[in-house]
């Protein structure tokens, strides 16, 4: 009797890395060399398996000369791959010229369904792995920011840049591994990658380097972050964390007592604010807090920044309920869904007023008016800067496709009510003006299953909750 093999609805979704890897030119060399070929894949294929044997990774997959490998530990693999480079570039070959193998590793969801690997992920690791050439190992953003801190000795990271890759519709930031022995002509890789390289002469070239050299958030917050990510932590943990900073400490206990929440009873303590107003909530009030004080901009006035900020959140509370998804991480999705164009203010601050010019003069949106103007757009900016903060994958991808939700894969929904709060907060802020919802906007309902008339409810919401909203404005000033 056949054995049945289970569909992709019996799949898993979980997290790992992914490495893959070819030979440059492989097609020419059997064709040309074919018996020192076979001699010369046999001892390429023992250089692989040991490495990532070592490294603990598991080969799912081999297609001719490509090794299709996962990890559970994103640094394994980058060891797995900088053991195979140098390995490979120590042997002496017997074809006429050395192996060249590229590698390319991604980091993210995907489905494990009969021992086989499936999703959007593995897509980019492929397309990756397509511009990469031999003897590189590229790896993307996802990658750079779980290996950045633990990378092997004597190696490095050099930025390449915003590829546009086959297929998908945003670019990916990748980064090349730099590790001794490397050839020094591989070291310059822009003149390989030109093809996919972002190539608009833009107003102001924001390169994505600059991410990295934008004021982080403070340390206390970011520490606290990490403590409210860890299942095992209490409300009087994250105190102990945050009381080492008055200044912080004030301000979200001014934002736990402002109108904003409208709370019965006083917050005195940060353990206070915690157990009433929930982890994700007290999150979002201390990025939101961290971010106005580190983020700062000598002649653009953020104030209407952060109330459309904070008018997304109220809006994206507000239509969770009507999807049964919980409030709050709606809520902290819409207050950080723009957190690139606050990134563009203060890394290109004057020519970021040629945008909002663009925007307030002509017909263009956000979008338009960056895509003319700048080398990339404000969700590619948030995204990056996202990683970097080490945000749940969830949030990220609502930073990414507010407005593209299309193109965020499984979380679709969670993108789409994002991008429906930010447009009904701009339907309330710009004037509050009664304004009916779009087209776009009207049939989005309708896929996400709600009524029409949630628009019109969740612009009265909004027009209710002007005070309040401005109150929380002034709470984190």
């Amino acid at each position: 009797m056949a054995i049945e093999k289970p569909g992709l609805g019996d799949a898993a979704l979980i997290d790992t890395t992914f490495l893959f890897t070819d030979i440059e030119g492989s097609t020419s060399l059997w064709e040309s060399e074919s018996q020192a070929m076979r001699v010369a894949l046999q001892r390429h294929n023992t250089l692989l398996a040991a490495a990532i044997e070592r490294h603990r990774g598991l080969v799912f997959k081999t297609v001719g000369d490509a090794f299709c490998v996962t990890f559970d530990d994103a640094a394994a693999a980058l060891c797995a791959a900088s053991q195979i480079q140098t390995s490979l570039a120590g042997e002496h070959w017997p074809t006429r010229s050395p192996l060249r193998v590229r590698i390319a590793l991604h980091s993210g969801p995907a489905y494990l369904s009969d021992g086989d690997y499936f999703g959007r992920t593995l897509n980019r690791v492929a397309r990756l792995l397509a511009v990469t050439h031999g003897g590189q190992t590229l790896l993307s953003s996802a990658t750079a920011a779980l290996v950045r801190s633990t990378l092997p000795l004597g190696s490095s990271l050099h930025d390449v840049g915003m590829l546009r890759l086959r297929d998908l519709p945003q670019p990916i930031h990748a980064f090349q591994l730099v590790h001794p022995g490397l050839p020094g002509a591989l070291l310059e890789t822009d003149h390989a990658l030109d093809g996919n390289k972002l190539t608009a002469e833009p107003l102001a070239r924001f390169r994505p380097i600059d991410v990295y050299e934008v004021p982080t958030l403070p340390a206390v917050v970011m520490q606290a972050l990490r403590v409210m990510q860890d299942p095992a932590s209490d409300a009087r943990a994250v105190e102990r964390v945050i009381i080492h900073d008055p200044a912080i400490s004030a301000k979200v206990l001014r934002v736990a007592n402002s109108a904003f929440f409208g709370l019965s009873r006083r917050i005195g303590t940060i353990a206070d604010a915690v157990r009433v107003l929930g982890f994700t909530n007290v999150q979002g009030m201390l990025i939101s807090v961290g971010a106005f004080d580190s983020f700062r901009t000598e002649r653009l006035n953020l104030v209407e920044f952060w109330k459309h900020s904070i008018a997304t959140a109220t809006a994206a509370r507000f239509l969770a309920a009507a999807l049964r998804h919980p409030g709050d991480e709606a809520f902290m999705a819409g207050l950080l869904h723009d957190i690139g164009k606050l990134i563009f203010a203060v890394q290109a601050e004057s020519d970021y007023r040629h945008v909002l010019d663009l925007e307030r003069d002509s017909a263009f949106g956000s979008l338009e008016a960056e895509r003319t103007l700048f080398e990339f757009t404000h969700p590619e900016v948030g995204q990056m800067v996202a990683e970097r903060w080490d945000l749940p994958a969830r949030h990220i991808a609502a930073i990414a496709h507010h407005h593209e939700p299309d193109a965020s894969g499984d979380e679709y929904r969670f993108c789409a009510l994002v991008g429906l709060a930010n447009r009904v907060a701009h339907a309330a802020l710009d004037g509050f003006v009664e304004t009916l919802a779009s087209d776009q906007d009207a049939a989005q309902l309708r896929r996400l299953g709600l009524r029409p008339a949630l628009w019109d409810d969740c612009l009265a919401h909004l027009h209710a909750a002007r005070p309040t909203i401005d109150g929380f404005v002034g709470a984190i000033r």
